[in-house]
């Protein structure tokens, strides 16, 4: 049988699809141990500019 455009009311029971399991909304990935997140070197306090 071809295909038959059917109203919406027709399949009122039926919900919209949820999104495929193959995407599905998951949190960011960490990232990357070539990159972690590190805090930046402290800065050096015991070197006056006056040593300049």
């Amino acid at each position: 049988q071809p295909f038959q455009a059917q109203p919406i009311q027709s399949q009122p029971h039926q919900p919209l699809k949820p999104q495929s399991p193959v995407d599905p909304i998951q949190p960011l990935p960490p990232l990357p141990p070539i990159f972690p997140m590190q805090p930046l070197p402290p800065v050096v306090p015991d070197l006056p500019l006056e040593a300049w």
